[in-house]
């Protein structure tokens, strides 16, 4: 059985910043670091993490892991380079 979780809740300056990330990685092809901003969009639009994980082809924990290392770390390790 899935944990249970909570959605994440980005601020109006992070949704900006994931708009303009995810088209740089789609564009530069970086799609790892792209599908782990997807995660947290996808987490902020209120959408199950068994529902992302199919629809973006990964697993529930790697779900997990990016939501928990948001709430720890924030967008840094998700954001450039």
């Amino acid at each position: 059985m899935p944990y249970p979780h909570t959605f994440i809740t980005l601020t109006q300056k992070e949704r900006k910043q994931v708009s303009f990330w995810l088209e740089q990685y789609a564009v530069t092809g970086q799609y790892k670091k792209r599908r782990r901003l997807q995660i947290l969009y996808l987490s902020d639009q209120k959408i199950e993490f068994e529902r992302i994980a199919r629809r973006l082809n990964c697993s529930y924990n790697t779900v997990r892991w990016n939501i928990y290392l948001y709430r720890k770390e924030g967008l840094k390790p998700f954001l450039g380079q």
